[in-house]
């Protein structure tokens, strides 16, 4: 659905809005950090492409880049579409004028045929005027229909702790080619059998496994990512001489797990992704 050199480099976060957008279950507001603003933008302008291109009216899919929707929007002037929302560049904060705030309010309260994307890229919102921050959260809680926020920024500490609360965090991270570099790290977990019995028989005892292997990790104050690091150095002694396939794919679901969680997915949905993975591989 997105294009080949973004699932190259953003495996999971594409795979992540690609179910979002198939399961007609985008959140109004996403929060994007990363280092690299122009990529950011060029995510954004490929999810605009897939909600908007006229090819997907019957049947969601890739974009065509070949309609006027998709011309505009690589472009950057789509009318309606693409709303980029730029700070004040007189402005030594970078802090955005008060006016756009009430321009954009007023735009997103008329209909619109087309699924706006409003991008706020690499702005200083947590220094924003206190006018300007009340208006933008009530856009943000009271979001129009087939509209979506994006707010981009190395750091979530610029953005407003109230739009954060509001929103899903993604961290746009590059493809690691292998596990191993997270192995590096030193991780000691309580060997107990309910957090090293990682082959579920079914989807109902995945899900059940899921739930109470995170309890058990969070009640201990364990790190998902040191309970990813302790499973897969553990289980590669236990597997690397009697059972190499079994060893390749807990492996593989490990580094997917891993990835989701750096992308700032939510750690129930990670691992329900990874029991579910698992068990549904395995049968």
């Amino acid at each position: 659905m997105f294009s080949t050199d973004l699932k190259t480099k953003y495996p999971e976060t594409t795979k992540f809005l690609t179910n979002a957008i198939l399961k007609n279950k985008l959140a109004n507001s996403y929060i994007f950090v990363g280092k690299e603003p122009e990529e950011m933008l060029h995510l954004v302008i490929n999810l605009a492409k897939i909600l908007n291109c006229q090819k997907n009216k019957n049947q969601i899919g890739s974009a065509c880049d070949e309609c006027l929707n998709c011309k505009w929007l690589e472009k950057k002037e789509h009318p309606h579409a693409l709303i980029i929302v730029n700070p004040d560049p007189e402005n030594k904060k970078e802090q955005i004028k008060i006016d756009i705030i009430r321009e954009l309010l007023a735009d997103l309260n008329t209909t619109s045929d087309y699924f706006r994307i409003v991008f706020f890229g690499n702005s200083n919102l947590n220094s924003l005027p206190a006018e300007s921050c009340n208006l933008l959260l009530k856009t943000v809680e009271e979001t129009p229909g087939r509209t979506l926020f994006i707010f981009a920024n190395a750091s979530k500490d610029d953005i407003l702790p109230t739009i954060v609360s509001r929103s899903q965090l993604i961290h746009l991270n590059k493809n690691y080619d292998s596990i191993n570099k997270m192995l590096k790290k030193n991780s000691v977990i309580p060997d107990e059998n309910e957090l090293m019995d990682i082959f579920p028989v079914d989807n109902f005892s995945a899900v059940n496994k899921a739930k109470k292997t995170l309890d058990s990790i969070q009640k201990e104050e364990i790190k998902l990512n040191d309970y990813l690091t302790f499973i897969a150095s553990s289980k590669y002694d236990e597997y690397k001489h009697k059972n190499q396939k079994k060893y390749c794919f807990l492996y593989k679901n490990l580094s997917k797990a891993y990835l989701k969680y750096k992308s700032f997915m939510q750690p129930k949905i990670v691992m329900e992704d990874l029991f579910l993975d698992m068990v549904n591989k395995m049968t």
